[in-house]
């Protein structure tokens, strides 16, 4: 994926640098100096997002609204480059994962944290504002959006199945059906992704379709052994024992 033209703002350039030695302070007040002297420019406000999100001076919950709120500028700046729309994707799936991690156990799961999401789709009114994933900018229809979109454009073939499989696990949480579909989608395009077999595993045992949920283990025990232990006691739970 691009990441910078071809003739990068020399500010822009010394961010990128610093923020690949992980220096993130210096990368973010590179970056920051870079977006005030040219607001509109595209890479400008992708990077300055970029090093904002991974900077160490502010709280996890006003890095990622400012950072998301930037990626979205970028997005309505140039729609047809996948950086932004990536960028995007990614601080919402990470925040949709984090969600289902810390409220799986109470009443109704973390289903129940995402009933109220905002719908990008629809116009918004007062049953359409967003909710509680919205405060943790953890939205799941924005997260499949903006990460299948970024797959589209993008021409790398690895990152577009790496996009591909962020969506499609955000799915899985949406419907296990829908997840089916996406990630069969993903292996139509790559027949050896591992993720991609890991949770149609997963996905075939939560809708009772054990026969597939075991063929699926049975590849992932024998191309990634290391993932077995870990997806036998996904499946156990749904009735699936590869052990009978």
């Amino acid at each position: 994926m691009e990441e910078l033209p071809e003739k990068p703002i020399w500010l822009l350039k010394k961010a990128v640098e610093a923020f690949y030695k992980e220096q993130y302070t210096k990368a973010k007040w590179l970056a920051f100096v870079a977006y005030a002297c040219y607001p509109n420019n595209y890479f400008a406000v992708c990077w300055y997002a970029n090093c904002l999100y991974f900077s160490p001076s502010y709280t996890r919950s006003h890095k990622d609204h400012r950072a998301a709120a930037l990626y979205e500028k970028a997005v309505k700046i140039e729609p047809s480059h996948p950086l932004a729309h990536a960028g995007l994707g990614r601080i919402h799936y990470s925040n949709v994962i984090q969600i289902v991690k810390d409220y799986r156990i109470f009443p109704g799961g973390s289903s129940a944290m995402f009933a109220d999401e905002y719908d990008p789709d629809r116009k918004k009114d007062l049953l359409n504002v967003g909710g509680f994933a919205d405060t943790r900018c953890g939205n799941r229809n924005i997260a499949i959006r903006e990460l299948e979109k970024a797959a589209e454009l993008t021409k790398d073939p690895e990152e577009k199945v790496e996009l591909l499989c962020m969506a499609a696990e955000i799915r899985t949480y949406k419907s296990n059906r829908m997840g089916i579909d996406a990630l069969k989608h993903i292996l139509d395009i790559d027949p050896h992704c591992m993720p991609a077999h890991f949770h149609l595993a997963g996905c075939y045992a939560a809708t009772n379709q054990h026969k597939q949920s075991l063929k699926e283990y049975e590849f992932v025990r024998q191309n990634a052994p290391e993932l077995a232990s870990k997806l036998v006691e996904i499946i156990q739970q749904y009735g699936v024992d590869p052990n009978l």
